[in-house]
């Protein structure tokens, strides 16, 4: 990396505003392509944000891309398989085998791992990437789009060809933007902690020590249980629904008594240390860019629920194909901008169907309960691997 890096009259010079994963898969796959870099981030340093993350194979084809994968594969756990529980009767109800089907059809490992983990491997490779420049503690000028332009090419020394806001659900990038979203709370609370095996003593043998990822389907509510690491360690994450509009401040076993489920699931619940409680925010549906020279990627963009752990995914997709969209057209980057929007938004709205479907599932009540246990109970393995061959097989060549 070079602070004071020159580039020539035919190379693109882009400013990420965010350090998350979107602006840094952005930032690698666009200095990949020639271009200079320059990436905004208000914290002072890139510490622990969040949780686990799942990975699924369309987000990890890409990493595998951008040469990150042996520097992964030492952080990243990849599950056997995805097994649908109900919560009630802790009875396994379908079983997805992930780990096969990853590789043998979507040509990618699925693996779980910590967000830092990630976001440190990333920053690495920033880092270690000449036509790359990290800014940490940067203060940008958010009073409207000229002045945040004018101040990002004052501290760049260079008018950028683009700006991409990459900075998260509460982007400051998208409140200068015109017509885009805004945030939302999606009225549902994600409760998250590590489990030993001591704590998942209660639950069957096929629960308690499995490198597989569980599905406690319940009513209004699901709990997931995921390798953390080599060790017997779970991350569990607990949704529940919140009714009202803005979150609830609730305690964690006052939110566990509310719901109907097995007594051993609940023990496993209250075993809870360090717990952590996120409210689950959205972003509604606008323009993602302002027909010239700025966009919004990731959750800036379009921050959505979690029912198909596919955030991360999203996030990362965003960040690649944008760069090589931009970077390989001969066409003007307003141009791309819409097009990039056009194809993105086509996707996300398939992602989002899945997701919304995935939460009736998870959480379904009285007979469509019992209706789905009976469909999903005589559907194979395979067949429900192949359902999800258009997420999972994603290239940014389709």
């Amino acid at each position: 990396m070079s602070e004071g890096s020159t580039s020539n009259e035919n190379q693109l010079n882009i400013a990420i505003v965010g350090a998350g994963i979107a602006g840094l898969v952005s930032a690698l796959t666009m200095s990949h392509a020639g271009a200079h870099v320059q990436i905004f981030e208000k914290a002072e340093e890139l510490t622990e944000i969040g949780a686990s993350i799942q990975l699924s194979p369309n987000a990890t084809k890409i990493l595998q891309t951008l040469g990150l994968e042996d520097a992964l594969a030492k952080l990243w756990i990849e599950p056997h398989s995805v097994k649908l529980t109900d919560a009630q009767t802790l009875r396994i109800i379908a079983e997805v085998p992930i780990s096969e089907l990853a590789k043998n059809s979507w040509g990618a490992p699925y693996a779980v791992l910590r967000r830092a983990d990630l976001q440190h491997v990333l920053h690495q490779a920033v880092s270690a990437d000449e036509n790359c420049t990290l800014h940490l503690s940067s203060n940008l000028n958010f009073g409207g789009p000229n002045r945040l332009s004018n101040d990002i090419s004052g501290k760049m020394g260079v008018k950028p060809d683009l700006i991409i806001g990459a900075d998260g659900v509460w982007s400051s990038v998208r409140k200068v933007m015109p017509l885009t979203g805004h945030p939302k709370f999606g009225n549902y609370i994600a409760w998250r902690f590590n489990a030993d095996l001591s704590a998942r003593a209660h639950l069957p043998p096929e629960i308690s020590s499995s490198r597989s990822i569980h599905v406690l389907m319940g009513a209004s509510n699901h709990t997931a249980i995921y390798p953390a690491d080599d060790n017997g360690n779970s991350n569990v994450i607990f949704v529940t629904r919140d009714k009202n509009d803005k979150p609830e401040t609730i305690k964690f076993d006052k939110a566990i008594s509310r719901y109907d489920m097995h007594p051993n699931a609940v023990h496993m619940l209250q075993s809870a240390t360090q717990l952590g409680c996120w409210p689950i925010n959205q972003v509604t549906d606008g323009t993602w860019n302002n027909g010239r020279d700025m966009v919004l990627i990731g959750d800036a963009a379009h921050a959505m629920m979690p029912f198909s752990a596919q955030g991360a995914a999203m996030a990362i997709e965003d960040g690649y194909l944008l760069s090589k969209m931009v970077t390989d057209s001969p066409y003007q980057i307003s141009d791309m901008l819409q097009s990039f929007e056009k194809k993105r938004k086509i996707r996300l709205s398939k992602v989002k169907s899945r997701t919304a479907f995935n939460r009736f599932a998870y959480h379904a009540i009285g007979p469509i309960k019992w209706g789905r246990n009976l469909v999903l109970s005589r559907k194979s393995p395979q067949s429900l691997g192949r359902g999800l061959d258009w997420l999972y097989g994603w290239s940014a060549d389709d």
